[in-house]
């Protein structure tokens, strides 16, 4: 009887689950019924209106009230999102008028999303970055809070406020995100920002120079951030980028980052510094030796080889595997460096052996692919 009423009540407990994924099923197709049918019925509320902006020149402020109350809901905005991604199609021009002329309304939405919580938050400068609102606008309010958010704890709200100031073409306010961020006790990813700052809309060259003027106001962490994003973005700092390599006041990091800027944008004047740093010292970090042995693959010569062969024999590993891939790069086979491939070192033989039968695979490979083609 026991073992009876224990099956009924798992029949039971099974029943339940069911009617519960069918009752959120049919919940689910309701609200993505609704949605859509709210997003079809926005567009064409939105573009009854763009015919009317066509016409005077002017968005009603009907519209503007009705838009306002609208958008108060997440569900209505992600309406509106879809609505605008098949009207920025249809009639481009059009609805950039229309989004200016929402400026007022925009402004009230965002005083009310940045107080709602952190996913209700992220997803207003979303729709900023996604429609480019701040794109030539003067609209100091609106930059004004998202800098706020970037006081938030959640790095949904401080990305997504990031990526909306990239597209105001505003340095002065970017510099301002920056310090806001580098006075943070908040994590932030080096990452993001430096590749954040590579889709910035305004002119670049007015942005490095804002960048350059505060650069010595930031932490070192953040200058890191600053040079990567440099060495991504142009080849015409080398001056100030030597410079800064050779002012042993910088942090080690900052200086780092400058010896890979260099790798990746040779610069003459530099060299003889690169062939000191890449020569192990008891009185610095290994890491000059190994960044700046990979970086002397931009620097072919006499001088990069004999460097490069002397810190195959390096104890640290990296400083051998970095010297072995730059000697590999620069065109150097098994002929030219056969006295340390036959030589009484297993370590130094056995990384340049491993990056001649990797390069060899490459071209195995590529020869493949060009008989297949």
């Amino acid at each position: 009887m026991f073992v009876q009423i224990l099956i009924y009540v798992y029949l039971g407990i099974c029943a339940g689950m069911i009617l519960f994924n069918i009752a959120t099923a049919l919940l689910s197709r309701c609200r993505e019924h609704r949605s859509f049918r709210d997003g079809i019925h926005l567009e064409l509320t939105v573009s009854q209106e763009l015919d009317r902006l066509a016409e005077t020149g002017a968005v009603s402020e009907r519209h503007l009230r009705f838009m306002e109350r609208r958008l108060r809901r997440v569900n209505g905005m992600a309406a509106f999102d879809a609505a605008l991604e098949c009207l920025c199609v249809r009639r481009p021009e059009l609805t950039r008028s229309y989004l200016t002329a929402l400026n007022g309304v925009t402004i009230a939405l965002a005083e009310d999303y940045c107080r709602r919580d952190e996913i209700e938050a992220a997803y207003f400068p979303y729709i900023i970055r996604k429609y480019r609102l701040l794109d030539g606008q003067e609209n100091e309010a609106l930059k004004t809070m998202l800098l706020d958010l970037l006081h938030e704890s959640s790095i949904y709200c401080r990305e997504n406020a990031m990526q909306a100031l990239y597209t105001a073409g505003d340095p002065a306010v970017l510099v301002r995100a920056l310090r806001i961020i580098d006075a943070s006790s908040l994590y932030y990813h080096s990452k993001l920002l430096s590749d954040g700052l590579l889709n910035y809309t305004g002119d670049t060259w007015e942005l490095a120079d804002a960048l350059w003027e505060a650069f010595d106001a930031f932490q070192p962490w953040m200058q890191v951030t600053l040079l990567n994003y440099f060495r991504f973005s142009s080849g015409a700092y080398c001056e100030k980028i030597h410079a800064l390599l050779n002012d042993p006041a910088q942090d080690d990091e900052v200086r780092f980052a400058c010896l890979r800027y260099l790798g990746r944008y040779p610069y003459p004047p530099a060299y003889a510094d690169l062939l000191r740093y890449a020569t192990p010292s008891e009185n610095a970090r290994w890491e000059y030796a190994a960044i700046a042995s990979s970086v002397l693959a931009s620097y072919p010569g006499a001088e990069t080889a004999a460097v490069l062969e002397r810190n195959l024999y390096h104890p640290n590993w990296y400083i051998r595997f970095n010297a072995s891939k730059s000697l590999e790069q620069l065109g150097f086979g098994y002929r030219d460096l056969i006295d340390v491939i036959e030589g009484n070192d297993r370590y130094a033989s056995e990384i340049l052996r491993y990056r001649f039968d990797v390069r060899e695979l490459e071209e195995r490979k590529e020869d493949a692919v060009c008989t297949t083609v």
